[in-house]
């Protein structure tokens, strides 16, 4: 006797126009970041988020981190509840300070290159108790700074924060190129900069050469693909 063959069931009419309705508003919200920032700040495969804008099922964990990187609500991505984000225009190599109005604002990368990313206004005056006109964005490379920052993770920096105290984590620019780790003050005026990575020892720096460090500001948010 024949074994009977699980199917599918194929989804109703109803169903297909609220998948695309809302894959509708996940690229609304996703291309005001920029697509390929969105899959990567919530860990989504790039292939994937293009399916899901495409009308295919959403896995639940995965509207919410979208959601939550795109500056959205959850009940508005997910079921079209409240009132759609209000977007600006952000011009690509512009220096200026994150845009502020509406309901979002724009954190420029810096160096200035593609678009910045867009958040919630409301989300980032929650995160990120300081004044938000010098907040930058990096790309994280390398595994110094493991668990920490992994690589790839999108970073915030403030700009505006350049003291070395309480062995914060700052970006810096070395011979052109940035790198991310932890600084502490030494007796004597030195810098001691230390990884999170316990494969890299630290290195002590001499006055001379703390005075010479390029910073670039402080660390104070991060955000990547989560970690099994």
């Amino acid at each position: 006797m024949a074994r009977s063959r699980l199917r599918k069931r194929p989804l109703m009419d109803d169903q297909l126009t609220l998948l695309r309705e809302r894959g509708e508003r996940l690229r609304q919200a996703a291309q005001s970041i920029g697509i390929t920032h969105a899959a990567k700040a919530a860990g989504v495969p790039y292939t994937t988020l293009r399916d899901y804008m495409g009308g295919s099922e959403m896995k639940l964990s995965a509207v919410a981190s979208l959601a939550r990187v795109c500056g959205v609500s959850l009940d508005w991505l997910a079921f079209g509840v409240g009132d759609a984000p209000i977007t600006t225009a952000h011009v690509a190599g512009s220096s200026e300070a994150p845009t502020r109005g509406g309901h979002q604002t724009v954190i420029p990368w810096i160096d200035d290159r593609d678009e910045g990313l867009r958040v919630s206004k409301a989300w980032l005056e929650a995160t990120v108790a300081r004044e938000t006109t010098g907040l930058r964005l990096i790309s994280v490379t390398g595994d110094a700074m493991t668990p920490t920052l992994r690589e790839g993770d999108l970073a915030m920096i403030d700009t505006a924060s350049v003291t070395v105290q309480g062995g914060s984590v700052f970006a810096l620019r070395v011979e052109g190129n940035i790198l991310i780790c932890r600084l502490e003050r030494c007796l004597g005026g030195g810098i001691r900069a230390l990884a999170d990575h316990d494969r890299y020892p630290p290195q002590d720096l001499s006055p001379d050469e703390a005075q010479a460090l390029t910073l670039l500001g402080e660390v104070i948010w991060s955000g990547g693909p989560l970690v099994s």
